[in-house]
């Protein structure tokens, strides 16, 4: 029996090759060509005010002792108690902060021991918050701030809500521009955020405690009103625009 030779394609398996290396060139040697598009940068910020819905008092337990021990068990039971009647609202939030403990030694006079503690209540609004914060001012609790703040869900809502009014403005300056250039807008093809105007807390000024005051009971709670907080984002956008 006669074998008769084998013939592998090789010349449409090339043939193929380049043209598939040919398909992958070609956009190399269009990107060597001028753009027909003219880049414009352009920048528009959105704002949005509400009132905010966080307040939160700060508060300090302090007590002094020549013995360290004891010192620091009446600051123990300061803590509890306060944090024990926070917990009869479920709208009020405890944190319990930074604890210290120092020797002060003058030099006319015996050393003694401060043992001192923070704690932080934060709620919705002011009704359920400041009757008690009048309540630990009267035990001897030292309130050091109250501010009022927007809480993260709410803050990101309207940081949602200005990126939209946001863009709405980028739109209409990026068609007002390519108008005036006799242009129109072919696409947006970069744009950042940023929202560093984030509102910070809005503390509400209180008045020094004078020494030796800290045990005298408090007549009244603390007053404080919530003030809109506005939120900001900040948008920057690279827009192609051609004839």
């Amino acid at each position: 029996m006669t074998l008769l030779p084998s013939f592998k394609p090789m010349g449409f398996l090339a043939l193929a090759s380049g043209a598939a290396v040919l398909a992958h060139t070609l956009p190399a040697h269009a990107q060597n060509n001028p753009e027909p598009y003219t880049r414009l940068e352009i920048h528009a910020t959105g704002t949005t005010e509400a009132a905010p819905d966080k307040l939160s008092a700060r508060f300090r337990a302090e007590s002094q002792n020549r013995n360290a021990a004891s010192a620091q068990g009446d600051v123990n039971a300061v803590v509890k108690k306060a944090t024990d009647e926070a917990a009869r609202n479920t709208d009020i939030k405890t944190a319990v902060l930074q604890y210290s403990v120092y020797e002060t030694q003058p030099e006319k006079a015996r050393p003694y021991w401060t043992a001192s503690q923070t704690l932080s209540l934060s709620a919705t609004d002011g009704k359920s918050l400041l009757p008690l914060a009048g309540q630990l001012q009267a035990q001897g609790l030292i309130l050091e701030g109250l501010e009022w703040s927007l809480s993260d869900e709410k803050r990101q809502s309207l940081f949602l809500e200005a990126e939209k009014k946001a863009i709405t403005e980028l739109k209409k300056q990026a068609d007002t521009l390519a108008q005036s250039l006799g242009l129109h807008v072919a696409r947006f093809v970069q744009i950042s955020v940023s929202d560093q105007d984030y509102p910070r807390p809005m503390p509400i000024m209180l008045r020094a405690a004078v020494a030796g005051a800290a045990n005298d009971a408090v007549g009244s709670s603390p007053s404080s009103t919530a003030e809109a907080q506005t939120v900001r984002a900040d948008l920057r956008a690279t827009v192609l625009l051609e004839p």
